[in-house]
């Protein structure tokens, strides 16, 4: 056979391999064999998928977002007034489990200090602001301004190193200088 003979049997095996794939995924989509139960477990391979592609795509859009030159620890207490607003449900905070809601989403949502020191100022700033489809993650850019997402991203960056103690003397700290 010759090489264009080959290249023409390869392509016509592509594109029915695509094409069986693609009728195999609108069957499962009409179907309704597919769990979508927050409660039910995930398939692997698709939770990879997921994740990865999640990371990945963070990065990528996060790349040019100007970071101020220095978080401070004001913007850090005016987070975490907006952190125990909108955040503690799902993430929890040192020493304070997730409430109801963050217990049952799926997939959970992280506890930041676990996570936060893999992600750049500008990653953390950027999934706050646009959040992340189908994880639970709400945007909070159409009713934060840049200002307020970037202080809660001081908050959350002070985090990974607070311990409950710590967090209750902020939160109370916080509640005074408010006079709550």
């Amino acid at each position: 056979m010759t090489r264009v003979k080959l290249a023409m049997k390869f392509l016509q095996g592509f594109v029915a391999a695509l094409f069986v794939l693609t009728i195999a995924a609108v069957a499962v989509a009409y179907s309704g064999i597919y769990n979508v139960a927050a409660n039910a477990p995930g398939i692997p391979p698709l939770e990879w998928l997921l994740a990865t592609t999640s990371q990945n795509s963070v990065s990528v859009h996060a790349n040019g977002i100007e970071v101020p030159a220095q978080l401070t620890d004001q913007q850090a207490r005016a987070g975490l007034k907006i952190y125990r607003e909108t955040c503690v449900y799902c993430h929890g905070a040192p020493g304070q489990d997730p409430g109801d809601i963050g217990k049952g989403l799926n997939p959970e949502a992280p506890y930041l200090p676990d996570v936060t020191g893999a992600l750049s100022s500008a990653e953390l700033f950027w999934i706050i602001k646009n959040g992340i489809r189908m994880t639970g993650m709400a945007s909070y850019g159409k009713v934060r301004d840049d200002d307020e997402i970037w202080s809660l991203v001081a908050f959350v960056q002070r985090m990974q190193k607070m311990t409950p103690d710590k967090y209750k003397e902020m939160e109370q700290s916080v509640a005074s200088a408010s006079g709550a």
